[in-house]
């Protein structure tokens, strides 16, 4: 699996709504901008913008959500051959 702060990045990529997001992973709306903000740091990108009170997700961050699917279906199919007898 990949690390949690990718994860809620890829829930806010989907519904592009910080309180959604943290509806749906059961953290706070604080917890869910830590979690972006660390990767923005930990990357040196910006991810996300505010585009007249939407956010928005940015080319790199496009990018990222991209290659993240990808690698969540590598995982996926990992895992079911390692559970294959």
């Amino acid at each position: 699996m990949i690390d949690y702060h990718y994860q809620t990045f890829l829930v806010l990529a989907d519904c592009l709504d910080y309180a959604k997001t943290a509806q749906e992973l059961c953290l706070s709306k604080p917890a869910i901008t830590q979690h972006i903000q660390y990767l923005e740091t930990d990357l040196e990108v910006t991810l996300f913008q505010n585009q007249g009170g939407n956010l928005a997700l940015t080319k790199k961050g496009q990018l990222l959500k991209n290659r993240l699917i990808v690698i969540n279906d590598h995982i996926d199919d990992l895992l079911r051959q390692l559970a294959t007898k």
